[in-house]
Order: structure tokens, then sequence, then C-alpha cells
């Protein structure tokens, strides 16, 4: 069985990879997260939406709510109205979708209402990139 993990690095830093249960030593607890041992790398469990965030924002990926991380490419709409994203048209009573954060769902009006002919696929990638700079900005 296979398993995505994060890679841990000497300096603390870390990366996505993907590991064969099968060649896993053992198993323990370091700091309340899981840890695997393959040969002399240490795999650590992922276990928030943020972990996964900081890996694959780059990819197009974004929490739109503390609850969700959702890939941008695939949004086709937005429902203003439910404050929800949705991944095919037309949307339909079992279309899959994402709920949006109030905050969010404020900064997806405000950009509609100045960018009228962009995507809402657009709208929530340059929220993203704004989103980034501000967070540059205050490091």
């Amino acid at each position: 069985m296979m398993m995505t993990v994060l890679k841990l690095h000497p300096d603390g830093s870390t990366e996505l990879d993907c590991i064969s249960l099968l060649d896993v030593n053992y198993m323990e607890i370091e700091g309340r997260k899981i840890v695997y041992h393959v040969k002399d790398q240490k795999y650590r469990h992922i276990s928030t939406l943020s972990e996964l965030e900081e890996h694959l924002s780059q990819e197009g990926f974004d929490m739109l709510d503390k609850t969700n991380l959702v890939n941008l490419n695939k949004v086709v709409s937005f429902d203003p109205t439910q404050g929800k994203v949705y991944f095919e048209e037309p949307v339909q009573s079992n279309s899959k979708y994402a709920t949006v954060a109030l905050i969010k769902q404020k900064m997806i009006r405000r950009a509609m209402g100045n960018m009228s002919k962009t995507g809402i696929r657009d709208i929530l990638k340059r929220i993203k990139l704004d989103e980034l700079k501000q967070r540059i900005m205050d490091f």
C-alpha cells in the first residue's frame, strides 16, 4: 500500500513524497505526529490541510474555507447566495461543491464586480496571489 507523506529534511523543511508501507521499518509518535522510518530516512504522516496546502499551493490548491483544500483548476462556478464553488456545469442537486469562507466570498464578489468578464477560476487564482503577496509583505 502506498502512502503520501512528508519527507523530513535535516534542516526542518519537508517535501511531499510517496512510500510503500511494506518498506517501513517501524512507526513512532514524535510530538503527537506519526513518523515512519524507512532505512535512514524519516517521513511524517500528513495530518492537516495546512500541511498539504503548504506543498500544493503552487499546483493551484487553496483553502477556500477552514474545512477544505480546493483545486482551483477544477472550479467552474461560484454561487454567491450559497457561498459554494462547483466543479461541473450545469449545477444539479447532487453536484459536488466546496464551501467558501465569508471573507473569501466578499473578496470574490468584489473581484466579480471589478472584472465582469473574468471567470471564477481566474478570480480565485488572483485572490490567492494577492494573499500570498500580503503574507510576504507581512513577513
